[in-house]
């Protein structure tokens, strides 16, 4: 692995004029595989994310520049039967495995959504709207569709999907953390801390209702914030542990990604996994109801209700889990259609009290950061507390006993049930 160039593949100034408009030609190709899976029902295919603010990291691996950032991509299509037949499309063949990802130059997962105007006009304010609606680009078809796309709002952003934001962190962290002692694997592992590392930051500004523009403001505003208020005590300093790694995320983001070695990785993984930890804490503790938003408006009334929590971490999982009337996880695990596999009625509502399938998976994944960040030393092996180990039975994602085996059945139902299915692919 070598320095990464300073001429970029990308613009890294998204405010300039002129900057942040194209995506790099090295990505061309994915593109351009995406609009032949969409088909002549494609309005417009847009580009967001890192890649569309100038942000992406590079690395540069043997002379060739390849992308450890994931490659973000709507396909807004003509109508909703579009939309839903490409999606399945997708669903039956993927776009492409990773090996024809890497001859791209990507290094990390393809996200694409097939959407319409009016799937995304229902759609609720979180930060990927927020981000697509500020720094969206046209890379095919109809570049007035941007003038069309609604503006949401940071200050709209719910508690539920703050929550979310984070819980969806951790699986980056338990993947960084498997994928860490994998050949080829450490440098992608170490991208996904320090990219955790930075959306703390943001997730501190949403609780004050806000989103700075880039990573270097978000982190600016988060330090004026300070901690969360409410931390327990077996996280004291964990949340200026995490502050410190921002000056390094900052540089990773910036200068691009570079070799570390095993125990500097190990290190800003365990500073990462107890910073998150108490921004969980804030976060599920924020509003007892669930309903509110930052700025005293309500949530969609779909959002689940929450519970009063419990100062116990275990139980503390379990009650975010079970977020929601009993009738709505009901609901949802009936009509919860796993994506690898099959579910026969018994095992759908076997876990249903416990939560929302979603859920279930999202508190699993909880559980192990909450073990990992209460371990002393580097996070090798992790202990499961006996509280660790009911809560992870409880929640039914998993039957295994040790950390390691635990994370990995966790990561797996997280991507083959909710994602793409294509996060998972090199820990097999």
């Amino acid at each position: 692995m070598n320095a990464v160039p300073r001429d970029l593949p990308e613009p890294v100034d998204r405010f300039a004029p002129g900057t942040g408009s194209e995506l790099s030609a090295l990505l061309r190709r994915a593109a351009d595989r995406v609009v032949e899976r969409a088909g002549p029902a494609l309005t417009a295919l847009l580009l967001s994310g890192s890649h569309a603010t100038g942000e992406a990291v590079w690395v540069d691996e043997d002379g060739r520049l390849l992308s450890l950032s994931d490659l973000d991509l709507y396909a807004v299509m003509r109508d909703e039967a579009a939309a839903a037949a490409a999606r399945e499309r997708t669903a039956t063949t993927p776009l492409a495995d990773a090996r024809e990802r890497h001859a791209w130059g990507l290094s990390a997962p393809l996200e694409v959504a097939f959407v319409t105007l009016a799937g995304l006009a229902r759609m609720p304010a979180r930060p990927g709207t927020v981000e697509l609606a500020r720094s969206a680009r046209v890379l095919a078809g109809d570049t007035a569709v941007l003038a069309a796309l609604p503006r949401w709002e940071q200050a709209a952003i719910s508690a539920e999907e703050r929550l979310l934001l984070l819980e969806n962190r951790a699986f980056e962290l338990l993947w960084a953390l498997l994928a860490s002692d994998r050949a080829g694997l450490r440098t992608r592992a170490h991208h996904a801390v320090m990219k955790t590392a930075l959306d703390l930051a943001a997730a501190r500004t949403l609780a004050a209702g806000e989103l700075p523009a880039d990573a270097a403001a978000r982190v600016s505003r988060a330090l004026e914030l300070g901690a969360p208020a409410g931390t327990p005590s077996w996280l004291a300093g964990a949340w200026e542990g995490g502050a410190s790694l921002w000056v390094d995320a900052m540089s990773w983001r910036r200068d691009g990604a570079r070799a570390v070695s095993g125990a500097e990785h190990a290190a800003a993984w365990k500073a990462a996994a107890r910073a998150w930890c108490v921004a969980w804490w804030a976060e599920g503790g924020e509003e007892a109801s669930g309903s509110g938003t930052p700025d005293g408006g309500r949530a969609s009334q779909d959002a689940p209700r929450r519970p009063r929590l419990p100062a116990d971490p275990w139980e503390r999982v379990l009650a975010l889990a079970a977020r929601g009337s009993l009738a709505r996880r009901l609901r949802r695990s009936l009509a919860f259609a796993p994506r690898w596999g099959r579910a026969g009625l018994a095992e759908r509502l076997r876990h249903a009290g416990a939560g929302t399938p979603p859920h279930r998976i999202h508190g699993s994944a909880t559980v192990l950061i909450l073990a990992a960040a209460q371990a002393s030393g580097l996070p090798d092996e992790p202990r499961l507390p006996a509280g660790a180990l009911h809560a992870l039975h409880a929640l039914g994602v998993c039957a295994a006993a040790s950390f390691r085996d635990a994370a990995r059945e966790v990561v797996g139902a997280w991507d083959r049930q909710l994602q793409s299915g294509e996060r998972t692919a090199d820990l097999a």
